[in-house]
């Protein structure tokens, strides 16, 4: 590889789409978690004092291994977003990397809190494969795993599945942003943990600011046309991400308030059945789909 590609690449790791870009639009996401799913904190500022607690040096020199490689391997899927300015070429980018590297990420996580609270293995799986059937069904007619091809894909007869694939992969991030006690080793944002405060319990917060740019970077990739690099692309694609967590916090405070039985019936009769018929609109549309 040549240096300049190396350098690129190391500037997008580490500063954006990266690590600084992934800091800060997370904890912007992760305050708003916060204020909304435990409203009984009293407002907007006490929500962004107890996430930017987790922001020092100190809090990050305790970040358990296993946490430390989810959060590098969720920077290695920010960069192959199609992201406005991203320093990676559009021809380098690949949705299967960023889809392994995403599960790689969560499995670690939910490896280091496995036996901690109301964490239900069956539920995360089944989100997880529903996840991935929503993330990789849309490259079925194009053939073609760069996001930048994707989001600009326009055949008619693939609106009815792309929009499937839209509801399905919404659905799924609740699960995957740990936001519902079922799926969070540590609990929800903002709630009282399952750990005593302290460093480990801060590596999992900075973990979880990290997670919210990759899987709705790529959603605003996936399925909506790239943004140009200028700043209203910049704006366009940021607005589109935040929206994507802010309809991902509005599920998860809908499913939370309506209990545990709720959520698995929910995911169990309603999600996987539907991840299900979405493949089967895959499958008809690269039959019938342009040749």
């Amino acid at each position: 590889m040549p240096w300049g590609d190396v350098f690129d690449n190391a500037i997008g790791l580490l500063v954006y789409p990266g690590a600084v870009a992934a800091l800060l639009l997370g904890a912007i996401a992760e305050i708003g978690a916060t204020w909304a799913l435990v409203p009984e904190r009293g407002g907007l500022r006490p929500a962004a004092r107890s996430v930017l607690a987790v922001l020092p040096g100190s809090a990050a020199r305790g970040f358990p291994t296993f946490s430390l490689l989810a959060a590098l391997l969720a920077l290695v899927a920010c960069l192959q977003m199609a992201a406005p300015f991203n320093p990676v070429p559009a021809g380098d980018r690949n949705l299967l990397i960023a889809a392994f590297a995403l599960i790689a990420a969560a499995w670690l996580t939910w490896t280091w809190g496995w036996s901690r609270g109301e964490l239900d293995p069956r539920l995360v799986l089944t989100v997880q494969a529903c996840w991935l059937v929503a993330l990789l069904v849309p490259a079925v007619v194009p053939q073609n795993f760069h996001p930048q091809a994707l989001g600009n894909s326009a055949f008619p007869s693939a609106v009815p599945t792309r929009a499937a694939c839209l509801f399905l992969y919404l659905m799924c991030l609740p699960a995957l942003l740990n936001l519902i006690p079922e799926a969070a080793p540590q609990g929800v944002p903002g709630g009282p943990g399952r750990r005593l405060p302290g460093i480990e319990a801060a590596g999992f917060g900075l973990l979880r600011i990290v997670l919210w740019l990759p899987y709705c970077g790529l959603f605003a990739s996936l399925f909506f046309a790239p943004s140009s690099d200028d700043v209203l692309g910049i704006i366009r694609f940021l607005v589109i991400v935040l929206g994507c967590a802010m309809v991902s916090v509005a599920i998860s405070l809908n499913l939370i308030y309506r209990g545990a039985r709720f959520t698995r019936r929910f995911y169990f009769n309603v999600v996987a059945p539907f991840a299900i018929i979405t493949v089967g609109l895959g499958m008809v549309l690269a039959l019938l789909g342009p040749k």
